[in-house]
């Protein structure tokens, strides 16, 4: 009984560290985000901001940093790009993965997510705040001439994805818009 009550109270004084994923190189993680549009006219929303709007409102867009690769072809998101554009109802606008430190959001430095055409522009945070988050801050212009319904746009319109969520290791977050969305995985990056 003594030596029950002795190793009960040295476990309540004993730091108790959080537990890792055995084979993982402490805080690093994988980050893969795919960002598609939807190319179904029956979904258009009414998020639309002026452009001039956007270029002055996408967070942390002055200090974003260009990480994001194209990943491998056996990548975790991989095959649901492939469906994604299979399917015809949907485009993939960017597919990118990167590996970063997972600290607090003060010092995270958000990443840059585009593609070639330049008609989508934003950012993605991955940060630590007790749990794990991810801000993504996305904007898609639809292009001059092409009215969502089919009709010519006099002014190309801004379609929003503004999110802050708290994301689960290995697990797929699904962040949508009527007229676009992404899918984000964030994992631990295995010790080799």
């Amino acid at each position: 009984m003594v030596n029950r009550l002795l190793l009960l109270a040295l476990l309540a004084v004993t730091p108790v560290a959080a537990p890792q994923a055995a084979g993982t190189t402490g805080n690093t993680y994988e980050v893969e985000v795919i960002v598609f549009e939807n190319r179904l006219p029956s979904l258009e929303g009414g998020e639309i901001w002026s452009h001039d709007q956007v270029k002055t409102e996408i967070a942390g867009a002055a200090e974003a940093v260009s990480a994001g690769v194209t990943p491998p072809p056996n990548s975790p998101l991989s095959a649901a790009a492939a469906a994604l554009e299979k399917s015809g109802r949907h485009h993939v606008l960017a597919h990118l993965v990167w590996e970063q430190n997972v600290d607090a959001r003060s010092v995270t430095k958000p990443v840059k997510i585009d593609d070639a055409s330049g008609d989508l522009s934003g950012t993605l945070r991955f940060y630590l705040s007790r749990f794990l988050f991810v801000d993504i801050d996305l904007a898609l212009k639809e292009p001059a001439g092409e009215g969502f319904s089919g009709g010519t746009a006099p002014e190309a319109p801004v379609y929003r994805l503004d999110d802050h969520r708290r994301v689960r290791i290995a697990e797929i977050s699904y962040f949508d818009h009527p007229k676009f969305g992404a899918l984000v995985r964030v994992a631990p990056v295995k010790a080799n």
